[in-house]
């Protein structure tokens, strides 16, 4: 029997889903209320750090793990059957720390990823300027600073990712309405409808992976404050040719350079609603942060910089499953910063879900609708 199953939402996670479920024989329509693939996936760097799906017990780990072993398959059957290169690069991460508090994080973390079985290196002088010469000055200057490097970390083009991804759909056979806003769901007898140009519309599977978005869509679905955007700023430069290889991170920012000498700076959190845009403090600060790591940027060009906004769940756990009482209704969102690394693993649950098939990792910790009404949100300093 032939299913239909709407999308909605065109970013990573719903063309990921839709080019997932299309493999697997259902009928798909993605619903987007924009273009496809401009959104908060759009303005992610593509950062894919560390994982190992064997050797993970926590819950956001083994979903990681599943699609970090996922993701080299996808990129290459995407490049073939499209044409398109997603631009993933397995070029390992360098993980730098200043002060004490740095470095007993990353210390801890080390530990953690060793647990894991993830190669994770602590480096020498000698081994860091081998490495990336470019953080010599950096290295000499800083007293008792520290560096680890990390093998199995990947980065990714995200827009290119996302013109792969709606490339394949297309050639599935996926439609898609662009411009199309789904502004109401209602449930009729355990069975949902959406609302969009005027119409109720009903699909034997509703997948709904729109991101911070997905609370505003039906107050009745009660998961208004189950996401809180989460606003980052990015910054572009430019030099002739990379400066580094490898992606730089110290805490929750990062120096990611691409082969055309395309240098992207992040990122930081605040909370900001849902409001995009940049300013001038924050942007200065990322500045700042990657002059002071290589200091040969402070001759680049500034290219652009740009915002998006990261869907965060209250307990860092996506949403993703079944909306309790309803059939058909299902939702894959609250990934955060990790909505590009998480797409694979996250469509193959959904596609899994809607073929009746045991999802191939455990899910529970993902389940829907798990915020009380009176949790205070979180707050972030902006650097």
């Amino acid at each position: 029997m032939n299913r239909t199953v709407t999308v909605v939402g065109g970013g990573a996670i719903g063309l990921s889903t839709a080019w997932e479920l299309s493999q697997r024989g259902f009928t798909v329509t993605v619903v987007d209320k924009n273009v496809t693939g401009r959104g908060t996936s759009w303005a992610g760097a593509g950062i894919l750090p560390p994982a190992n799906l064997k050797h993970s017990f926590d819950p956001i780990d083994r979903l990681r793990g599943l699609s970090h072993e996922l993701f080299p398959h996808w990129a290459e059957k995407l490049k073939v059957d499209t044409g398109i290169d997603p631009g993933l690069i397995h070029c390992g991460g360098l993980y730098l720390a200043e002060s004490a508090g740095e470095i007993a994080a990353m210390s801890g973390m080390a530990e953690y990823w060793h647990e894991m079985e993830i190669e994770c290196n602590q480096l020498t002088s000698d081994e860091i300027i081998g490495r990336e010469s470019a953080l010599a000055s950096w290295w000499h200057e800083t007293n008792n600073a520290a560096a680890w490097y990390v093998p199995d970390e990947y980065q990714l083009r995200s827009p290119w990712y996302l013109r792969a991804l709606a490339s394949a759909c297309r050639k599935s056979g996926v439609s898609f309405l662009e411009n199309t806003d789904v502004t109401d769901i209602r449930c009729l007898n355990g069975h949902a409808e959406m609302q969009y140009d005027g119409n109720w519309q009903t699909t034997d599977g509703i997948v709904l992976t729109t991101g911070v978005w997905t609370g505003q869509i039906a107050a009745t679905l009660e998961l208004e404050l189950s996401i809180v955007p989460i606003r980052g700023q990015m910054l572009l430069l430019k030099t002739a040719t990379p400066l580094v290889h490898s992606i730089i991170n110290m805490g929750q920012r990062y120096i990611l350079a691409r082969e055309d000498g395309h240098t992207l700076i992040g990122s930081n959190e605040e909370e900001s609603g849902f409001e995009l845009g940049t300013t001038d403090s924050v942007l200065q600060s990322l500045l700042n942060f990657a002059t002071h790591l290589l200091p040969e940027l402070e001759s680049a060009e500034q290219v652009r910089s740009w915002s998006g906004l990261r869907p965060m769940t209250f307990d860092g756990f996506p949403m993703i499953g079944r909306v309790p009482g309803i059939e058909n209704l299902y939702v894959a969102a609250g990934h955060h910063r990790s909505g590009l690394h998480l797409s694979p693993g996250t469509a193959v649950l959904i596609a899994d879900m809607l073929s009746e098939m045991t999802p191939r990792i455990p899910i529970d910790a993902f389940q829907i609708r798990k915020q009380q009404r009176n949790t205070p949100a979180r707050s972030y300093n902006t650097p």
